[in-house]
């Protein structure tokens, strides 16, 4: 379905794709998940296409029959049938969990550990824009009620610089600036812009260099004295453990989808936990019942020291059955079993393509 245009280090987004997962016990019970298509092929490697044939040709199969309360054990052969296909594991994986608590009666939070809070603080993006455009959006999202903005960085480190400090002298002091070149800036141009950015007060600056540069990283950490976050670098908790050992973070972005889904998402956050480094959960431009299920996964974090990223909310309509409303820079966690809301399937009828 259309969006309003995006831009980060990869590409241009103009168009969302998702693929609706429905898994379905013998009582009759349905879970959904959804497996975020729209960053694909610039970052993972994958496509529409790819996911639903991995799904509908190996993954469902290997499924049937199976026990949908050992969603671990359904996740196993999820991975033993498919392990490459992160899409596809993350939508399976949503819906498995969404299932199992539609069963219990219990939100997806439960499953996870238990939801630590009701409400959880939110995050949107600005593309990669010109100055003057960053500052228009800047307030934009302000008047959506976001207290919490990331900026997208990583084609030009000297625009970017010119977009945070527009960004800032536009919003105030009150908002919380983030800055994200997506592994975009080599170490000269991390330690020049990081320098300047100082004087726009950020929260922290992620994933200023590709994810194998960790010595990299682990040099902008102990010269520029601001925090780093990483992403690229940390796909599960291998990865999680090297950054770890070659101090390279403060701080780590866990996405559902980079992760393959809620469960490898927990064994990122327990990993990083361990280790005195704080995850916060980011975004792919969630369309459908992914998002809830974001939701679901962050209010079961014990420490969430930043916001949630919802750029979804700010730049496409929502494809579910209650909308997701932010209030005082925060949305509430639905309520009811499993990721908490339902498909919109009317709509989603409308926008079906078929693969």
């Amino acid at each position: 379905m259309p969006m309003h245009g995006f831009t980060d280090a990869y590409s241009t987004y103009s168009m969302n794709q998702f693929v609706l997962i429905r898994i379905e016990n013998d009582d009759g019970k349905i879970g959904y998940g959804e497996a975020p298509c729209t960053v694909t092929v610039g970052f993972y490697g994958e496509t529409l296409e790819s996911t639903t044939i991995a799904i509908r040709n190996y993954i469902a199969p290997a499924l049937i029959g199976a026990d949908p309360l050992n969603v671990r054990k359904a996740i196993l052969i999820v991975n033993q049938t498919h392990g490459a296909a992160f899409l596809a594991k993350t939508g399976i994986d949503i819906a498995l969990h969404d299932l199992a608590g539609k069963i219990l009666n219990v939100p997806t939070s439960t499953l996870l550990g238990g939801a630590q809070r009701a409400t959880l603080p939110v995050a949107s993006e600005i593309g990669i824009v010109e100055p003057e455009q960053a500052a228009k959006e800047s307030i934009r999202l302000v008047e959506l009620g976001f207290k919490v903005i990331k900026l997208k960085a990583g084609n030009n480190a000297e625009t970017d610089v010119k977009n945070a400090r527009a960004v800032r002298d536009q919003v105030g002091d009150e908002i919380e600036l983030r800055v994200d070149p997506n592994a975009g800036w080599s170490r000269y141009e991390s330690l020049k812009a990081i320098k300047e950015l100082t004087k726009c007060d950020l929260a922290y600056v992620e994933q200023p260099l590709p994810r194998w540069d960790l010595e990299g990283l682990a040099y902008l950490r102990k010269t520029t004295g601001v925090p780093i976050m990483l992403d690229e670098s940390v796909w599960d908790p291998h990865d999680v453990i090297k950054v770890v050992e070659a101090k390279a973070a403060d701080l780590i972005n866990i996405k559902i989808t980079k992760a393959g889904g809620l469960k490898n998402s927990i064994d990122i956050y327990t990993t990083a936990q361990a280790s005195g480094i704080p995850c916060i959960v980011g975004t792919e431009l969630e369309a459908c019942v992914a998002a809830p299920a974001k939701l679901q996964l962050a209010s079961s974090f014990e420490d969430l020291p930043f916001a949630v990223e919802f750029t979804e909310l700010a730049y496409q309509n929502m494809l579910l059955d209650k909308p997701l409303k932010i209030e005082n820079g925060c949305l509430h966690l639905p309520g009811g079993p499993g990721s908490g809301l339902y498909p919109d399937m009317k709509s989603i009828e409308q926008h079906k393509v078929a693969v």
